[in-house]
């Protein structure tokens, strides 16, 4: 009694730009495809954002021209994008700062990525990071009032503090870094480093000095404003001392 052999299949023949591609060489080719569309695909995603943010911008400035109670309807007629996602393109385009702050490179973001960014709570280094941040942009910022009034006389040097208003810019940056740290005092409880709980005291010295030193520059410049105004009456002068007292 014979034995039963049973042949070997040939391998399937394909072919490909002309070329004969067997079932041995196919799987390279389908992996290298594969991946080229997987990263058009995550290409396409990363520049969605890009667009998102673009419309988020003018949609909240149409909102801005059209008159209370017509956006929804303006929305519909004028625009093919559902209220939805007309509100998520507007919520991207309003934490636009935030998400660049968290991000590395916002042009790697998709934006499934940006609201996670958005949604995420800061843990309580990031949120002593911004603190710190600010501390840093008042301390330049009062470097320069400083030199500002070394090199020019009392009241040009106020008059130019106020234009440029920078320390009043960065005084308020530091102010709204640390009242979001104080609505989250719950933070420092549950920190587990202890090393990031100890930077609390000397930061927090360093905003108390900062806020003295504002209020001492705002003071001298308020005082030989009001000099001048009271030797001069000038307009110029009026409106220089009415500009420290907005601040």
């Amino acid at each position: 009694m014979g034995i039963a052999v049973t042949a070997k299949p040939e391998p399937t023949i394909r072919t490909t730009g002309g070329k004969a591609m067997t079932d041995s060489n196919r799987l390279p080719v389908l992996a290298a495809s594969i991946n080229a569309e997987h990263d058009h695909c995550v290409a396409a995603m990363q520049k969605s954002l890009a667009h998102a943010l673009a419309a988020g911008d003018m949609l909240i400035e149409a909102k801005g021209l059209v008159a209370h109670g017509e956006w929804l309807p303006w929305l519909a007629d004028n625009c093919g994008i559902p209220k939805r996602t007309a509100q998520l393109y507007m919520r991207l385009a309003k934490h636009r700062e935030v998400i660049e702050a968290k991000s590395a490179d916002v042009a790697l973001l998709t934006i499934q990525a940006a609201v996670e960014l958005i949604d995420r709570k800061p843990t309580l280094a990031e949120r002593l990071d911004d603190i710190e941040a600010a501390v840093v942009t008042l301390e330049a910022e009062l470097a320069d009032c400083a030199d500002c009034r070394k090199q020019l006389d009392p009241v040009t040097a106020a008059t130019l503090i106020y234009e440029h208003s920078g320390i009043f810019a960065a005084t308020q940056k530091m102010a709204d870094t640390v009242a979001a740290l104080k609505k989250r005092l719950d933070l420092i409880d549950d920190e587990k480093d202890m090393w990031i709980v100890e930077r609390i005291p000397p930061l927090m010295q360093r905003v108390h000095g900062l806020g003295i030193e504002v209020s001492m520059v705002c003071t001298v410049n308020y005082g030989a404003l009001l000099k001048d105004f009271t030797q001069s009456g000038s307009k110029e002068a009026k409106a220089a001392l009415r500009a420290a007292m907005d601040e």
